[in-house]
């Protein structure tokens, strides 16, 4: 039996989107140069606490660390970044 890499980085990226999706789409997500852009335009009124900024710097810098080893495996971002859109729309049903 063969173990599907693509499949596992992908599931793990959704399951990390869930929770940083109530900030923006994964289109704006992606498309953002660091943390602090997107965080500062994704939700600028909202007031983080210290651990809680933290927690979602980890979750911003692994969602993309999983992102760019899917985009290896497929030789593509924008296919990436589809696999990953399409596994979050199968886990919400």
């Amino acid at each position: 039996m063969a173990i599907d890499s693509v499949r596992l980085l992908t599931n793990s990226a959704a399951q990390l989107w869930r929770g940083l999706s109530h900030f923006s789409s994964i289109e704006f997500l992606t498309a953002s140069d660091c943390f602090d852009d997107w965080i500062g335009t994704a939700a600028p009124a909202v007031a983080l606490d210290r651990a809680e900024e933290q927690s979602l710097r980890r979750d911003y810098r692994r969602l993309i660390m999983l992102i760019d080893e899917i985009e290896t495996l497929v030789r593509s971002r924008s296919r990436a970044i589809d696999l990953v859109r399409t596994r979050i729309a199968e886990q919400t049903r």
